[in-house]
Protein backbone atom coordinates (compact mmCIF):
# COMPACT_ATOMS: atom_id res chain seq x y z
CA UNK A 1 0.00 0.00 0.00
CA UNK A 2 1.44 3.54 -0.97
CA UNK A 3 0.43 5.04 2.00
CA UNK A 4 2.52 2.29 4.15
CA UNK A 5 5.68 4.41 3.59
CA UNK A 6 4.65 7.39 6.04
CA UNK A 7 3.98 4.68 8.64
CA UNK A 8 7.40 2.60 8.98
CA UNK A 9 8.27 1.76 12.52
CA UNK A 10 11.64 2.45 13.81
CA UNK A 11 11.92 -0.19 16.87
CA UNK A 12 8.40 -0.53 17.03
CA UNK A 13 8.12 2.78 17.89
CA UNK A 14 5.73 5.02 16.31
CA UNK A 15 6.72 8.02 14.75
CA UNK A 16 5.02 11.32 16.06
CA UNK A 17 1.77 11.70 14.19
CA UNK A 18 3.20 15.53 12.97
CA UNK A 19 6.38 13.36 11.13
CA UNK A 20 3.43 10.70 9.80
CA UNK A 21 1.10 13.62 8.66
CA UNK A 22 3.91 15.38 6.80
CA UNK A 23 5.39 12.37 4.78
CA UNK A 24 2.22 11.60 3.82
CA UNK A 25 1.23 14.96 2.67
CA UNK A 26 4.45 15.12 0.63
CA UNK A 27 3.86 11.40 -0.30
CA UNK A 28 -0.05 12.17 -1.55
CA UNK A 29 0.04 15.21 -3.12
CA UNK A 30 3.20 14.28 -5.51
CA UNK A 31 1.82 11.05 -6.73
CA UNK A 32 -1.86 12.94 -7.25
CA UNK A 33 0.20 15.65 -9.38
CA UNK A 34 2.43 12.95 -11.26
CA UNK A 35 0.30 10.05 -11.58
CA UNK A 36 -3.77 10.47 -10.46
CA UNK A 37 -4.18 6.55 -11.89
CA UNK A 38 -2.18 5.35 -8.35
CA UNK A 39 -3.76 7.94 -5.80
CA UNK A 40 -6.70 5.06 -5.41
CA UNK A 41 -4.18 3.13 -3.70
CA UNK A 42 -4.09 5.43 -0.60
CA UNK A 43 -7.60 4.08 0.10
CA UNK A 44 -10.12 0.96 0.54
CA UNK A 45 -13.20 0.11 -0.56
CA UNK A 46 -14.39 1.33 3.13
CA UNK A 47 -12.86 4.66 2.09
CA UNK A 48 -15.07 8.19 2.05
CA UNK A 49 -13.88 11.12 0.15
CA UNK A 50 -15.93 13.96 0.45
CA UNK A 51 -16.13 16.16 -3.07
CA UNK A 52 -18.12 18.89 -4.81
CA UNK A 53 -20.93 20.36 -2.70
CA UNK A 54 -24.42 19.80 -3.69
CA UNK A 55 -26.99 22.88 -4.46
CA UNK A 56 -27.47 22.09 -0.36
CA UNK A 57 -24.01 22.88 0.47
CA UNK A 58 -23.51 18.81 1.31
CA UNK A 59 -20.32 17.31 -0.48
CA UNK A 60 -21.12 14.01 -2.51
CA UNK A 61 -19.91 11.20 -1.21
CA UNK A 62 -17.62 8.92 -3.16
CA UNK A 63 -16.50 5.19 -2.07
CA UNK A 64 -14.85 1.63 -3.02
CA UNK A 65 -11.43 1.90 -4.99
CA UNK A 66 -13.39 1.54 -8.08
CA UNK A 67 -15.51 5.15 -8.11
CA UNK A 68 -12.39 6.49 -6.04
CA UNK A 69 -10.38 5.84 -9.02
CA UNK A 70 -12.42 6.72 -11.61
CA UNK A 71 -13.01 10.61 -9.72
CA UNK A 72 -8.81 10.72 -9.79
CA UNK A 73 -8.61 10.03 -12.91
CA UNK A 74 -11.51 12.10 -14.42
CA UNK A 75 -9.82 15.10 -12.02
CA UNK A 76 -7.83 17.26 -14.50
CA UNK A 77 -4.94 18.19 -11.60
CA UNK A 78 -2.03 16.19 -13.28
CA UNK A 79 0.32 18.82 -14.60
CA UNK A 80 -0.95 21.43 -11.95
CA UNK A 81 1.38 23.06 -9.58
CA UNK A 82 1.06 22.48 -6.24
CA UNK A 83 1.38 24.61 -2.95
CA UNK A 84 1.06 23.17 0.71
CA UNK A 85 0.87 26.15 3.31
CA UNK A 86 0.42 23.88 6.32
CA UNK A 87 0.25 20.49 7.51
CA UNK A 88 -1.43 20.06 11.11
CA UNK A 89 -1.79 16.10 12.62
CA UNK A 90 -2.78 14.56 15.66
CA UNK A 91 -3.23 11.53 17.27
CA UNK A 92 -6.86 9.97 17.01
CA UNK A 93 -8.90 6.64 17.10
CA UNK A 94 -7.47 3.74 17.72
CA UNK A 95 -3.56 4.59 16.54
CA UNK A 96 -4.94 6.71 13.69
CA UNK A 97 -3.62 10.23 12.39
CA UNK A 98 -5.99 13.30 11.54
CA UNK A 99 -4.41 15.59 8.68
CA UNK A 100 -5.72 18.75 8.07
CA UNK A 101 -4.06 20.29 4.96
CA UNK A 102 -4.03 23.70 3.78
CA UNK A 103 -2.64 24.85 0.10
CA UNK A 104 -3.36 25.71 -3.43
CA UNK A 105 -3.61 24.35 -6.75
CA UNK A 106 -3.11 25.99 -10.15
CA UNK A 107 -3.63 24.32 -13.11
CA UNK A 108 -2.49 25.69 -16.22
CA UNK A 109 -4.45 28.74 -17.78
CA UNK A 110 -6.33 28.77 -14.87
CA UNK A 111 -6.71 30.75 -11.79
CA UNK A 112 -4.95 29.75 -8.56
CA UNK A 113 -7.78 27.65 -6.52
CA UNK A 114 -6.87 27.42 -2.68
CA UNK A 115 -8.06 24.29 -0.74
CA UNK A 116 -7.91 22.88 2.87
CA UNK A 117 -8.31 19.08 2.48
CA UNK A 118 -8.78 16.65 6.02
CA UNK A 119 -7.68 12.83 5.90
CA UNK A 120 -7.86 10.39 8.47
CA UNK A 121 -5.04 7.67 8.59
CA UNK A 122 -6.22 4.51 9.84
CA UNK A 123 -3.73 2.07 10.98
CA UNK A 124 -2.84 -1.30 8.75
CA UNK A 125 -0.22 -3.29 8.37
CA UNK A 126 2.61 -1.97 8.27
CA UNK A 127 1.38 1.21 7.46
CA UNK A 128 -1.98 3.34 7.01
CA UNK A 129 -4.82 3.98 4.91
CA UNK A 130 -7.16 6.99 4.22
CA UNK A 131 -10.38 6.02 5.72
CA UNK A 132 -12.08 9.25 5.64
CA UNK A 133 -10.45 12.50 2.67
CA UNK A 134 -13.06 15.97 2.92
CA UNK A 135 -11.90 18.33 0.15
CA UNK A 136 -13.25 21.90 0.31
CA UNK A 137 -12.00 24.54 -1.93
CA UNK A 138 -12.14 28.23 -0.51
CA UNK A 139 -13.97 30.68 -2.41
CA UNK A 140 -11.84 33.40 -3.59
CA UNK A 141 -12.51 36.80 -1.99
CA UNK A 142 -13.39 39.80 -4.32
CA UNK A 143 -10.35 41.95 -4.16
CA UNK A 144 -7.90 38.92 -3.02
Amino acid sequence: AMAAKAGNSVGGVLPHPHVIGNAFAQHYYKILNESPEDVHKFYHDESILGRKPNSDGTLTSITTMRDINKHFVSTYLKGCSMQIDNVDSQPSHEGGVLVLVSGSFTVPDAMKRRFTQSFFLAPQKGGYFVLNDVLRYIPVEPGN
